[in-house]
């Protein structure tokens, strides 16, 4: 499978790229594309380094990355993910789109904040074509762990979206990373409440004098 990754030099995006690079095509994306390069070679060094299989990372701009793939990843932060993705918009076709973007700011505490349609998943899917099958997941994912492929992440990722098939694909994908348990979390209405976990277990790390929190549903 193709995957492109929007904010594929982030920390989130590397692991991604780290974890899915053994069986998928990974493309980095960033508006400067030298940028995207380096940290490909970087990925790809970190993989040889540890004996590990790497199937293709390459780096290039969000605009060639996005076109003839199966998957497109959104890593990127709120705050300019609808003026990106306005501008990318003559470039998609049907691609699957997984949102991880979590309105959020901090006050004293990180709140959250979504926009008029009630989450940014939703307002993702208003902003793309038609044709585009947008999904939610991955909100709550240690950035630092998952960039470690050495270790076992132990959690549950929801996933929502409207297209069963495109959600199928987000939960294989999921199951390609060892010990994340891909569960249905319904449709992309419901993304709100997975979006919303997320300043909540900032929060409650912060408050506890804890890190890298995950969720596992038992």
């Amino acid at each position: 499978m193709k995957i492109a990754i929007l904010g594929g030099t982030g920390s989130i995006g590397e692991g991604f790229a780290l974890r899915w690079a053994e069986k998928h095509e990974i493309s980095l994306c960033s508006r400067e594309v030298g940028k995207a390069k380096t940290a490909a070679d970087e990925y790809r060094e970190t993989l040889l380094s540890k004996g590990m299989v790497c199937c293709g990372i390459t780096g290039c701009t969000n605009e060639v990355g996005i076109k003839d793939v199966d998957v497109v990843v959104l890593s990127v932060p709120y705050q300019g993910v609808v003026e990106l993705l306005k501008t990318l918009r003559p470039h998609f076709k049907d691609q699957i789109v997984i949102s991880l973007v979590v309105p959020m700011k901090k006050n004293r505490w990180f709140e959250y904040t979504p926009p008029k349609q009630g989450s940014a998943a939703l307002e993702i899917r208003d902003i793309l074509p038609k044709s585009v099958k947008v999904v939610s997941a991955y909100h709550n994912i240690s950035a630092k762990k998952l960039a470690n492929p050495a270790l076992v992440l132990d959690y549950d990722v929801v996933i929502c979206g409207d297209d069963e098939d495109a959600k199928k694909v987000v939960m294989e994908l999921t199951r390609d990373i060892k010990n994340l348990r891909p569960l249905d979390g319904g449709d992309l209405g419901c993304s709100s409440m997975i979006e919303s976990l997320t300043p909540f277990l900032i929060n409650l790390a912060i408050r506890n004098g804890l890190s890298d929190l995950g969720v596992k549903f038992i």
